[in-house]
């Protein structure tokens, strides 16, 4: 197994929130894994911070806000010659919260279901039912139309959450820039604190009394 950290320099919303959060990612990884870690960035705090990791210096082209994920994942699949069948899980540092007693549920999960792809599902913050597109004057459109009433008799579903991240390497160019198709299991976890801002960074602080 691979395990790769995406950890690009540059965050709207909290400044450097990856050097700021790689340290919570890493000292959950123990030492028999930590050879199998590469960490794809281009920032030179998070490369300060990660001595003894395998680190992939990403290139500019791959630096981008507009670049996805997926994108980066393949980089570093082939320039690592990942094939087949080997399992790559992906590690957002954006879940402080993470830790490794989650990442092998998660991993057992997978393997006991023999997935090709894995993420997380929570909770949703408010059904689906409940929500509208915005129209012009003030008006509303349906997402799913209905007409049903009672909360009870809305269909389950959930959200997607990339609080862990597993694939097959050769599934992952059949994944969409979300990391899912129609073969993706999905790993129910509790809501976990999600960092991208700087209030979500003191809540996660407040949260655990640090």
């Amino acid at each position: 197994m691979k395990i790769i950290i995406p950890a690009r320099k540059g965050s709207k919303g909290l400044p450097g929130k990856n050097a700021i959060l790689i340290k919570h990612t890493l000292s959950t990884i123990p030492n028999y894994v930590k050879d199998n870690v590469i960490i794809t960035t281009n920032d030179g705090k998070v490369i300060d911070q990660s001595v003894g990791y395998k680190i992939l210096l990403r290139n500019a082209k791959l630096s981008g806000d507009e670049i996805s994920t997926k994108d980066v994942l393949l980089d570093v699949i082939q320039k690592y010659n990942i094939v087949d069948e080997e399992i790559v899980m992906m590690l957002y540092l954006t879940y402080p919260e993470r830790t490794w007693t989650d990442i092998e549920a998660a991993l057992n999960f997978f393997l006991d279901n023999n997935a090709k792809s894995l993420l997380c599902r929570v909770e949703p913050k408010s059904h689906p039912y409940l929500c509208m597109f915005d129209k012009d004057d003030n008006k509303g459109k349906q997402i799913v139309e209905h007409n049903l009433y009672r909360r009870q008799d809305y269909p389950e579903c959930f959200e997607l959450s990339h609080f862990i991240c597993i694939f097959r390497a050769n599934e992952l160019e059949k994944l969409n820039k979300n990391l899912y198709n129609k073969d993706t299991i999905f790993y129910k976890i509790k809501r976990p604190v999600d960092v991208d801002t700087k209030e979500d960074l003191q809540r996660y602080y407040d949260k655990n009394n640090r």
